[in-house]
């Protein structure tokens, strides 16, 4: 009884941990606005979802180290059915591959 009580008590401190550290993704819709790629999101989760940062995977036309990632910093709560379209600083010199937002 006593160690069923301590998985019981380990498991929700781990749920809790997850929820607090842990963000999880929503893959946008990449586009180029104004000559830089953007990222589109529309919620249809059911939830609202607190959106922290936005990740741009790209990748360079030449040379070495051609994997480029752009974060930003986004801080905003998207309301069920609401929109959201965030500009990188990225133009067409590089190569778009994709782009997601992560939220708790």
């Amino acid at each position: 009884m006593k160690s069923l009580f301590t998985v019981a008590l380990l498991a929700v401190s781990v749920q809790a941990f997850a929820g607090r550290w842990f963000l999880e993704s929503h893959y946008g819709k990449m586009s180029v606005v104004n000559g830089k790629y953007a990222c589109t999101l529309t919620n249809k989760t059911g939830d609202d979802l607190n959106l922290k940062r936005v990740q741009f995977s790209f990748e360079r036309r030449a040379g070495k180290s051609r994997e480029v990632v752009e974060t930003k910093n986004v801080h905003q709560v998207l309301a069920v059915g609401e929109t959201l379209t965030v500009s990188s600083g990225a133009g067409r010199e590089l190569i778009a591959g994709s782009c997601k937002f992560l939220a708790r």
